[in-house]
Formats: structure tokens, sequence, C-alpha cells
């Protein structure tokens, strides 16, 4: 099973805020990042893996169409 960013993020309990701030970006910046997962960068990706636990290859950083 794969998970959204969005999934991924509230699965380990944080806000979009707390996220951006793990990441070391505005909050904005990470929002646009759950509204389009495919512009993250690798960097991002492996980041956003670590804060939540999930691993990277069970996140799915396409577009969501395809998870509904």
């Amino acid at each position: 099973m794969a998970f959204t960013v969005r999934q991924a993020r509230r699965l380990c309990e944080k806000t979009q805020s707390e996220m951006a701030k793990e990441m070391n970006m505005c909050r904005d910046s990470y929002r646009k990042i759950e509204e389009n997962p495919e512009k993250a960068t690798v960097a991002q990706a492996r980041e956003i893996s670590r804060i939540t636990g999930i691993p990277l290859d069970k996140i799915f950083f396409g577009s969501d169409i395809y998870l509904k």
C-alpha cells in the first residue's frame, strides 16, 4: 500500500507547519509539495520519509488521482 504525502504526514500526527519546520522551509512551500508531490526533490522526498518514519518506496510522489 502506498500513502500520499498528506497521508504520511497525518499518520505521524504532524501539522503542515511542523513538517515545514523540520524540513527548514516555510509552511506554504511544504503545502505545495502536498498539492503537487511530483515536484518534490529527491532530497525533500527522503526528508519526508525520514520525518514520517515511512519508507520512501511506500510514499507516492505522483498525482494522487491514481490512488482514488
